[in-house]
């Protein structure tokens, strides 16, 4: 067993009474090590451990424990100056020497206490001495422990309002990526009721609920399996189907080991649209779109889409491809947000006159397919 496992469910208490908790312990550590160094200086040691020494030392102990959490106590509310919190150190190191010089005339020597002659100089030879620098060493280490708690708790707060704003940013792309889709595919369905095709028309709506009602059953989650991307993907699809017929087919390179691992959200329907949008909306002739997923060197994995058909000629062409459509800048977007500094999305004409979008994301960062909203269902 660990130290850390020992004070981890200190840890779940409010800092506040974690202090006083740790000042607790600190105060018995330093009061029976005075204690005992008292002892170990004595001859007979067993001659001291009387019923009345033993008393000496409890009361000792509550008192100084008192003191010490006074001592503590204005540094723990927020809104006190720190002129009271440094009064309230002072008046502990004069105060933890006192209780203990009273204590033992009160029960070791009571008879002292009628003159006060030896009661004063063994008070300040505590204060000067023992008492004062012991409880100054307390307050010191109270400091520093109440310097890293507070220091814990402003960079825990800093990194819930980090997370939030990132879920805030994610959960502002995908509601955009979802209208965006929506007036696609609704501009798809009105221009096949134009041409009478209804029955082509109902087929698209019917795709189209489906996979609005897979978008809402995912939830809220910035990842997705790569199975579920896929069966997105394909009712998609299935919509551009009847409206270019016979134009788009596309391929799927997909090793059954990569259908169960977390990629992010609306990741292939993005990157096909832009396949539909560029080169089947352009070409006269059949285009082949090939999507694969593959891992790559330095333990990353690599989601491509690869077409032939209208290849825009020039790299000012492609970065006009990349930047004017909605679906891959947002793309792009939650990518930089998931992965920062480690995933991309590079877009550009490849060998053989094709185009090519890919998404590269660590491999270390997928984890298989566990949603917990899923099992509680």
């Amino acid at each position: 067993m660990t130290f850390d496992s020992l004070i981890a469910p200190l840890k779940r208490l409010n800092p506040p009474l974690q202090l006083r908790l740790w000042g607790l312990a600190l105060t018995l550590t330093l009061t029976l090590a005075d204690t005992l160094g008292a002892l170990s200086v004595s001859p007979d040691v067993s001659a001291k451990l009387t019923p009345r020494y033993l008393t000496f030392i409890s009361l000792y102990m509550i008192l100084s424990i008192a003191v010490c959490q006074l001592v503590l106590t204005p540094f723990l509310r927020d809104g006190v100056g720190m002129v009271w919190r440094w009064l309230a150190v002072l008046a502990g190191v004069l105060a933890n020497p006192f209780v203990e010089v009273a204590a033992f005339f009160l029960v070791i020597r009571p008879e002292a206490m009628s003159t006060f002659t030896e009661f004063w100089p063994t008070y300040l030879f505590g204060v000067l001495a023992t008492g004062g620098p012991r409880v100054a060493l307390w307050i010191a280490v109270m400091l520093v422990l109440r310097h890293q708690m507070m220091r814990r708790q402003e960079e825990a707060r800093v990194r819930d309002l980090e997370t939030a704003f990132t879920q805030a940013r994610l959960a502002r792309l995908e509601t955009q990526i979802n209208p965006h889709f929506l007036f696609n595919a609704l501009n798809t369905i009105s221009a096949l009721v134009s041409l009478e095709r209804k029955s082509d028309a109902v087929g698209a709506v019917a795709s189209l609920g489906e996979l609005l009602r897979r978008s809402l059953k995912q939830g809220a989650g910035p990842l997705s399996s790569v199975e579920d991307e896929i069966e997105s993907a394909s009712l998609y699809l299935q919509i551009e189907a009847l409206r270019f017929p016979e134009r788009l087919t596309v391929v799927w390179k997909v090793d059954d080991r990569f259908r169960s691992l977390l990629i992010p959200r609306f990741t292939l329907q993005p990157l096909l649209e832009n396949v539909v949008k560029h080169s089947v909306a352009k070409s006269v002739g059949m285009v082949t779109a090939t999507v694969e997923i593959a891992e790559t060197a330095g333990s990353r994995c690599s989601i491509s889409v690869r077409n032939d058909g209208f290849v825009p000629a020039g790299s000012a062409d492609c970065s006009e491809q990349v930047g004017s459509g909605i679906g891959l800048v947002n793309l792009k977007q939650r990518t930089e947000i998931l992965f920062p500094d480690v995933g991309e999305l590079i877009c550009g004409p490849v060998e053989d006159n094709h185009f090519e979008c890919k998404l590269t994301i660590p491999m270390s960062l997928i984890e298989p397919l566990t949603n917990p909203e899923d099992n509680a269902q």
